[in-house]
């Protein structure tokens, strides 16, 4: 499947428009305990300003409360009801988690330069990955071998195998900041050409420079039947390549 390249217009769609909203009492930054990142031109004014109404909105995808993230200072943080009015939209949410995950590689690469990732799906969607190469490796066919790990309806979101695929060719440790922008690039590109929902079950776990990584066994995991078809995002080593954007 041919992709269209990521617009560089895009990237300016992290902030929705101003929400207007009855002004509750101003508040000093000094006197907040977090500055919501709602709107970057306007002030947060809903009365929310303390820690325990905050929300951390992609910790998720970098290991939260995981030892490899507790140094890390700096969260992209929403009031409780910016938060509720963000999602409202889910698919716009979407694109804007990505762009919020791109801005983390920088505040990350800047607190602690040369930091590199280990990414890895969330467990569910590994499992479900394997699932789909064991039934292919035993000589069921790749639509049926899908059927099988169809997402659930009412569940949490599970991601189409396709994507799980394509994102799994570049999973594994040492990844460096320019790696995992592309594979957000990849991610938006999916998101904006409707071939997922949601931002998948991925995590960049930081491997910061100052930490020492303890070595650990890997599982044995079913070979990932190879996609049959053909994507300009891939190079002909595996990698998940730049798209070409416009400055």
């Amino acid at each position: 499947m041919l992709r269209t390249e990521t617009k560089q217009a895009s990237r300016e769609q992290v902030l929705p428009d101003s929400i207007s909203e009855q002004a509750d009492e101003d508040v000093p930054d000094s006197q907040r305990e977090f500055i919501c990142m709602n709107d970057r031109h306007t002030r947060c004014q809903t009365g929310q300003y303390t820690k325990d109404l905050s929300r951390k909105v992609i910790s998720d995808h970098f290991g939260r409360n995981k030892t490899c993230t507790r140094d890390i200072t700096e969260w992209p943080l929403f009031c409780r009801k910016h938060y509720q009015r963000a999602t409202y939209d889910k698919a716009k949410w979407q694109i804007r988690k990505a762009h919020l995950i791109l801005r983390q590689f920088d505040i990350i690469e800047k607190q602690f330069p040369g930091t590199t990732y280990k990414v890895t799906l969330k467990k569910s969607e590994e499992i479900r990955l394997n699932q789909y190469s064991r039934q292919v490796a035993s000589g069921m066919s790749a639509k049926d071998a899908e059927k099988c790990v169809a997402p659930v309806v009412g569940k949490h979101f599970e991601a189409p195998v396709e994507v799980l695929r394509e994102l799994d060719l570049s999973l594994g440790r040492g990844k460096t900041y320019k790696e995992v922008r592309d594979i957000v690039d990849v991610i938006l590109q999916m998101l904006e050409g409707n071939e997922c929902e949601q931002v998948p079950a991925i995590e960049f776990l930081p491997e910061l420079p100052a930490k020492s990584v303890s070595p650990v066994t890997v599982p044995t995991k079913a070979p990932v039947a190879k996609s049959t078809r053909s994507s300009k995002r891939v190079s002909n080593k595996g990698s998940i390549k730049k798209t070409s954007q416009k400055a």
